[in-house]
């Protein structure tokens, strides 16, 4: 199919994209940053019969905060996260993650929404949303539901979205005073590649000590979705988080997850950056807790 040949529509608002993913006569796709439909359609992964262009629905592009927590609209872009004083204060780790997601250009474009849509194990976005306990708000013309992060991705490529539903909001739980997190990825490139593997930790700390009071650890692309790590987590709360209790749970995480060899890395070279990765992080996380 060519480009000129694609049938696209432009809602003009939430109501009518809704609307429109009603027709159930014709297949139906999102498309707002388009950073991977492109990659998709070019393979003809993604070929609908209609591809719907939600980028100017500018009511689905906003970070806020209320009672229930912290507010981020699905158009909200990479960049928008990395610049919002209100997530680096208070969601530091997704912050974090954000920077991560490719080139700048990226950045420009890809949307939080888009992450979650695309539904890829190695998403850097979507393990921080774990560890922050993110639910997922899907809106139909006929209903709104929320679904714990956990539940809404149920393999590779795919989520619990019906073909009538689009997310319209993530909601996050702010960090504690004491709660500091830390992103890791490892990618063939710094910064501008898939993960090949990626970990994401948020801890409580108490006061002047080394001693975690609750944490939770989260890995990308190490099975068919992110997985949290919760022998690890348990093994947090055991003794001062020092060199050798950083590196005795290090060794844990190699039994934890459960990657698949491909063309990017073998499965055992996956466990072994895994278990690398939580050492470093943990390490970085502890020393910018003692420089606070």
């Amino acid at each position: 199919m060519k480009v000129s040949e694609m049938e696209m529509i432009s809602p003009t608002s939430v109501h009518e994209c809704l609307h429109a993913l009603t027709d159930q006569q014709k297949s139906s796709r999102l498309i707002a940053g388009g950073t991977d439909a492109v990659v998709r359609m070019k393979d003809r992964n993604w070929m609908p019969d209609i591809w719907i262009n939600i980028k100017g629905l500018k009511e689905l592009r906003y970070i806020r905060e209320d009672a229930s927590g912290l507010h981020i609209g699905p158009l909200t872009t990479h960049t928008d996260i990395v610049k919002s004083e209100l997530l680096q204060s208070k969601a530091d780790v997704l912050t974090f993650a954000a920077k991560e997601v490719g080139a700048t250009q990226m950045q420009n474009m890809g949307t939080l929404g888009g992450n979650l849509g695309t539904a890829s194990p190695a998403g850097d976005t979507i393990p921080a949303l774990y560890v922050l306990d993110a639910h997922i708000q899907l809106s139909s013309l006929h209903q709104i539901r929320s679904v714990p992060i956990k539940d809404f991705f149920i393999g590779p490529g795919k989520t619990v979205i019906k073909p009538d539903e689009m997310i319209s909001d993530i909601v996050i739980r702010p960090q504690e005073k004491n709660e500091i997190g830390i992103f890791e990825k490892l990618g063939p490139r710094k910064a501008q590649s898939i993960s090949i593997v990626n970990f994401t930790a948020s801890l409580k700390i108490k006061a002047q000590t080394r001693q975690c009071i609750g944490g939770k650890l989260a890995f990308g692309s190490v099975a068919p979705t992110i997985i949290r790590a919760k022998k690890c987590e348990s093994m947090l709360l055991l003794d001062p988080l020092d060199e050798h209790m950083i590196q005795n749970i290090a060794k844990v995480a190699w039994k934890e997850v459960a990657p698949i060899s491909d063309i990017r890395a073998s499965a055992n070279y996956r466990k072994d950056m895994a278990s690398a990765l939580l050492e470093r992080g943990l390490y970085r996380l502890m020393k910018r807790w003692e420089n606070k």
